[in-house]
């Protein structure tokens, strides 16, 4: 550059931009110059469309008079209106050939872009509408038929409105309503044709049934083109619809639909129908007319703007010439001092470029240079920095107080010094060393800034990797057996603290030797990574999990349940999980590996003095399980082992007892409060133990709960209630009632099964009551109350249980449609308090309030009976008339009562 002269110089500044703006001018013209072309190409297309539409919509009207005048005997009546649509018809024909004789670079345009599809079509019209004075004379002596007339006019305008839907295509670049003038065409084609058959039917003699499955069919797809408009359209031509498509319209020809679908219509109504269906038919060609008038005015708008931009490019030239003139000799003057700023450039880059980043900021922040550290360490060019403020490297990671204290600083002391925390342009977060100091004139102002730093991530990483290593184990990336005892020290003294329970899991690998032995310890090492794997995907990402050393690891299961019976089925299950995830076998090095583990647990804090009781609590139990087999786990609390081996043991009992069929249904008698007859039952479960008996639910339904099998005992009391249904047709006047959960009642596959039984019995669904309780009811509870009203059609009540005791609320009872409500029996325990009877004669008024039978649970005396008497209560149940009894014994009660009766 030293070496040019000035006005090479000057020429070499001027002449890339000079080409960039030519270029970028000549782009922007010919773009600018194409979108006017195109835009009066729509325009164009819009004018032919509603020309097309136009004489469609003429054809329509002479169409339908055609089909009336030939089935009428009186023509003089309809003659004159008829050939005054001849002149309206060949009017809008001349419009159209005028569109077809244009001669334009527009229409050239569209020809390009769908000649190929409308040429044709053109075509075809020209030559229909050659015969349509021969058609016109058959008609006005009627020596042609409704088929033939019809079929002449519809042919034509099939082509009609397929030529409009090829032009339309060309405007679905401005809009996309392109489709939806498509259906307008539709729409209004089939209302032409229901007006013209109806019009034909009205004024024949005779009616033929196949013309009104036609006009069935016409109407139906005016509603399937209505509908379809309505999807496609834009929000403007759908408000264009609304606003022109009268609702008292469409009413009237609704109206004389069905009158005429009813013979209410007679030849004097046919005027009437050809006027309400016309003026219909009109306002939807006004629809169309209005939305391609928007095209027109959009084309417009798209010609004018184009237009306008072309001009202002005009100005924007002049003014570019008259600028770089003045740039020129601005820049004559610039250059004379570029050797002077060179040489002192050179000087200042020995100084400013070293290893250390550095940075140069005027008084208010504005970076005014960097070096080749400071781009290499953030990534910012200096181009990208240069006139921005250092924020542009913040880390977020710094509080206000961080940098108030480092500007306080600065300006007291002129300089700072610190770690801290900035962004690379990649976003990623580094540490570095920054001093800042500032640069004062002779008069002790601040003029600058100079920030220097050194990047420290490296040094950082190392430290952190070191203290990672110092924690973690090398092999498995797990905590080690150092980190474990510290963890471990923490969370027991939380605990202790808090009232925590958590869980220690002593875990030993069975016969690992032997796979180091047989396969080496490169395979042994690629087993213990993979167990780890496993081991970290079963727990919790709050648990910890450990490799204390060799074959042997350990997790802390924290915070579990605080209820013992809980916390013990839950890190039961975890351990059966890792037991259970070592049956398939681990392939490595293209060996099948098989291995199991014995798991000792123990719960902590109980009677543990530190943490070192603990782990020898859980590496005892971890021996016992060993010895007592392997692939098993122990808790080291005796106590605890026993309750364990009891849930174990009934959980057996339980399924044995269901495949033995031990499970017994029992009828709890429902009995009307007034007429102390039985007027229905709730089915209960027993269960008829061979060594202990007869069993209550409160012994072995949490364990059916928690072994998946209360579906199918409520299947079972389902199958026994619809079976003593159908064998006592007539005895029983009201419902038996089943519980189910709500887990239940949202399962399809329970909702087939459900009716599948009461079908297969044959019974009324309405003597099956489904109780649920309030508490249940509400986990899903819109999708609730769409299920009981699908099942209440089907004709199965409901019922809520257990009212009272849990989320009771009236909004709750507004919502859901069940037949009754029954009231739990712990509010009779103390029924001689004032305030006991108050709330349960409320709940009765409630339920009366919302039309429902209210049930009141555990009459037990002849005074609660007398109270709930009093205050009006529907039905109760209770051991004051009769414990539940089996179906023998319900049978015999019902005998007795009939015998009574």
């Amino acid at each position: 550059m030293k070496s040019l002269s000035l006005n090479l110089k000057i020429l070499l500044i001027f002449f890339i931009p000079a080409i960039a703006l030519v270029y970028f001018s000549f782009s922007f013209v010919q773009a600018k110059y194409k979108t006017l072309n195109e835009s009066a190409m729509y325009k164009l297309s819009a004018n032919i469309t509603d020309s097309l539409s136009k004489l469609v919509h003429n054809l329509q009207i002479e169409r339908g008079l055609s089909a009336g005048y030939i089935a009428t005997s009186n023509h003089s009546k309809y003659k004159e209106k008829l050939q005054e649509q001849y002149i309206s018809t060949d009017k809008a024909y001349t419009e159209f050939l005028k569109f077809v004789d244009i001669q334009s670079k527009e229409k050239n345009s569209i020809i390009q872009s769908i000649g190929h599809i409308n040429q044709p079509l053109i075509k075809n019209i020209i030559k229909e509408m050659s015969h349509i004075e021969d058609i016109r004379t058959s008609v006005l002596k009627s020596n042609i038929n409704f088929k033939d007339e019809i079929q002449y006019y519809s042919y034509i305008n099939y082509n009609l409105i397929k030529a409009i839907k090829s032009f339309i295509t060309i405007l679905k670049k401005q809009s996309n309503d392109n489709s939806a003038l498509s259906k307008l065409q539709d729409l209004k084609e089939n209302a032409g044709l229901e007006r013209a058959y109806i019009y034909n039917q009205l004024l024949s003699s005779n009616l033929q049934d196949n013309r009104l499955e036609n006009i069935k069919t016409f109407q139906s797809l005016q509603d399937s083109a209505q509908e379809q408009f309505f999807i496609d359209a834009s929000i403007k031509s759908t408000l264009i619809y609304t606003n022109i498509m009268k609702k008292a319209q469409e009413d009237n020809v609704i109206r004389l639909r069905e009158k005429f679908f009813k013979n209410l219509l007679s030849n004097e109504d046919a005027t009437k129908w050809f006027q309400v269906s016309t003026d219909r038919i009109e306002m939807l060609e006004k629809i169309s007319s209005s939305i391609l008038n928007r095209y027109i005015k959009i084309s417009n708008d798209v010609y004018s703007n184009a237009l306008n931009s072309l001009y202002f490019t005009a100005l924007l030239w002049i003014l570019s010439l008259v600028s770089l003139s003045i740039l020129t000799y601005i820049l004559r003057n610039l250059i004379k001092t570029e050797e002077h700023l060179m040489d002192e450039l050179r000087i200042s880059a020995y100084t400013f470029d070293s290893h250390e980043a550095m940075t140069i900021t005027d008084v208010n922040g504005t970076i005014l240079k960097v070096n080749d550290a400071f781009t290499k360490i953030t990534g910012y060019s200096r181009s990208e920095v240069i006139g921005k403020n250092p924020r542009v490297l913040k880390s977020m990671k710094h509080g206000d107080d961080f940098y108030r204290e480092m500007w306080r600083q600065i300006n007291t002391a002129g300089k700072w010094s610190d770690e801290i925390y900035n962004k690379r342009k990649n976003d990623e977060i580094y540490m570095e060393r920054l001093s800042i100091t500032a640069i004062k004139n002779d008069k002790d102002i601040t003029t600058h800034y100079i920030a220097q730093f050194l990047d420290i991530s490296d040094v950082i990483k190392a430290q952190e990797e070191a203290q990672h290593q110092a924690d973690h184990d090398f092999l498995t990336g797990l905590l080690n057996r150092k980190s474990l005892m510290q963890r471990l020290n923490e969370e027991f003294i939380k605990a202790k603290r808090h009232n925590f329970l958590h869980a220690f899991l002593f875990i030993d690998l069975d016969e690992f030797k032997a796979i180091n032995d047989n396969y080496g310890h490169e395979v042994g090492d690629k087993l213990l990574i993979e167990f780890s794997l496993k081991l970290q995907q079963l727990v919790r990402e709050e648990d910890i999990v450990a490799r204390i050393s060799g074959d042997e690891f350990a997790i802390i299961v924290l915070n579990i349940n605080k209820i013992e019976s809980e916390a013990i089925k839950g890190v039961k299950n975890l351990c059966n999980q890792i037991i259970n995830t070592l049956k398939d076998p681990f392939i490595l090095n293209e060996n099948n590996l098989s291995i199991s583990a014995s798991i000792g647990i123990k719960l902590f804090p109980q009677k543990e003095k530190n943490i070192h009781d603990v782990m020898i609590h859980a590496d005892t139990a971890m021996y016992q399980a060993k010895h007592q087999g392997k692939r098993q786990c122990v808790f080291f609390d005796k106590a605890i082992e026993l309750k364990l081996k009891h849930y174990q043991l009934l959980e057996e009992e339980v399924k044995q007892a269901y495949k033995n069929n031990e499970f017994k249904i029992f009828f709890q008698p429902k009995i009307d409060t007034k007429s102390g007859k039985i007027v229905g039952a709730e089915a209960l479960i027993r269960w008829q133990h061979p060594q202990k008996g007869l069993l209550y639910p409160d012994l072995f339904l949490e364990t059916a709960l928690d072994i998946g099998m209360t579906h199918n005992i409520t299947l079972l009391a389902l199958h026994n209630t619809c079976k003593f249904l159908e064998s006592t047709q007539g005895m029983l006047s009201g419902t038996i009632s089943i519980n189910i959960t709500s887990d239940e009642l949202v399962n399809p596959l329970f909702q087939s099964e459900l009716i599948l039984i009461i079908k297969k019995y044959n019974i009324e669904a309405s003597k099956i009551e489904l109780e649920i309780t309030e508490n249940e009811l509400i986990k899903d509870f819109d999708a609730t109350i769409e299920i009981i009203k699908k099942l209440k059609e089907f004709g199965i009540k409901f019922a809520i249980d257990d009212f009272g005791t849990g989320y009771s609320s009236i909004t709750y009872l507004q919502k859901l449609p069940v037949n009754s409500l029954k009231i739990d029996r712990s509010f009779l325990d103390n029924i001689s308090q004032t305030a006991d009877q108050e709330l349960v004669s409320m709940i009765v008024n409630i339920a009366k309030t919302f039309n429902m039978c209210s049930i009141i649970e555990g009459v037990e005396s002849k005074r609660q009976l007398e109270f709930i008497q009093k205050i009006d209560a529907d039905q109760y149940q209770g051991f004051y008339f009769s414990k539940a009894v089996n179906e023998k014994g319900f049978k015999e009660l019902l005998s007795r009562q009939a015998h009574l009766d």
